[in-house]
């Protein structure tokens, strides 16, 4: 795959393995940074697909930009596969499909387009290669409705089930993964972080509203948390390589000090799909460490 590209990290060797499959470059860092600088850092190997070259972002930071968006959100992938210290990052070489009813959602080579078993074979050739314990991906919903999004779940669950069937026209042995899991958003701490903004005088991104139900995912359906606060550095060091698309004067960075650290070191994710049984000893196990009962 182009692009590919291995960064060398100092901390052991580990034989765990995590993949992510994201479908815009910048939403492993949004969505999943703290996670895996706390991987790499436990000697995880980490990898991440990037499914589409979000070559239909708008340049929401308002930079300078030298090059056309889709060159310049390469150069800012790399920066931040670097600041992440993946052990790998790929491209899965679909285009941005952009967002229902406009012309981009159309094109023929737009990820949402893609016939489903040739996208799921070739991030099954990347499950294969990098034989990950652990996939990352949106939920089926895709978190909040973008067709990339929603597509990165159903690709990512057509490439598990190609990955483990020895008949599957894919190079390498067969490979059966632990866990897939989805990053979420849990509705209680967004709506605990939106009433302490309200509450400080500051502005939420929900307006004077409650945080609508349909928004994140439903406390009862998160299992892991992983809490790293000496990672939520590196987290802002890899959202802010997506020059283009996040910017200093981002949400994110305008509250303070306290809650950023509070509420940017943890992630949450809920479960996809399990290779073993969970059940509540399995479940209290993976609360806090998504590599739980992985050989």
């Amino acid at each position: 795959m182009p692009d590919a590209g291995a960064t060398v990290r100092d901390a052991p060797a580990t034989g765990r393995s995590l993949l992510g499959v994201f479908p815009h470059p910048d939403d492993e860092s949004l969505a999943a940074a703290l996670t895996l600088l706390h991987s790499a850092a436990q000697g995880v190997d980490t990898h991440v697909v990037t499914c589409t070259g979000g070559e239909n972002g708008e340049n929401l930071a308002g930079i300078e930009m030298d090059l056309p968006m889709d060159e310049q959100r390469r150069v800012e992938m790399a920066a931040a596969a670097d600041a992440l210290r993946l052990s790998s990052h790929a491209w899965l070489g679909y285009r941005d499909s952009g967002m229902v009813g406009t012309p981009e959602n159309e094109h023929a080579e737009a990820f949402t387009n893609a016939d489903l078993d040739e996208a799921g074979l070739r991030v099954a050739a990347h499950v294969r290669r990098v034989r990950p314990q652990v996939v990352i991906s949106d939920d089926a919903k895709g978190t909040y409705g973008h067709p990339d999004h929603i597509m990165g779940h159903r690709v990512t669950v057509r490439a598990i089930e190609l990955a483990a069937d020895p008949d599957a026209p894919v190079e390498g042995a067969p490979h059966v993964v632990d866990l897939h899991v989805s990053h979420a958003i849990p509705l209680g701490e967004l709506q605990r972080l939106h009433e302490e903004l309200i509450g400080r005088g500051l502005e939420s991104p929900f307006g004077g509203d409650d945080v609508p139900g349909d928004f994140g995912t439903p406390d009862a359906e998160v299992v892991t948390r992983v809490h790293a606060p000496e990672q939520a550095d590196g987290k802002r060091v890899a959202m802010l390589a997506h020059r283009s698309q996040v910017g200093e004067d981002s949400y994110f960075f305008n509250f303070p000090d306290d809650l950023f650290r509070e509420f940017m070191a943890v992630e949450a994710f809920a479960v996809v799909s399990s290779a073993r049984p969970l059940g509540e000893a399995e479940r209290s196990a993976l609360a806090t460490d998504l590599f739980a009962g992985v050989a």
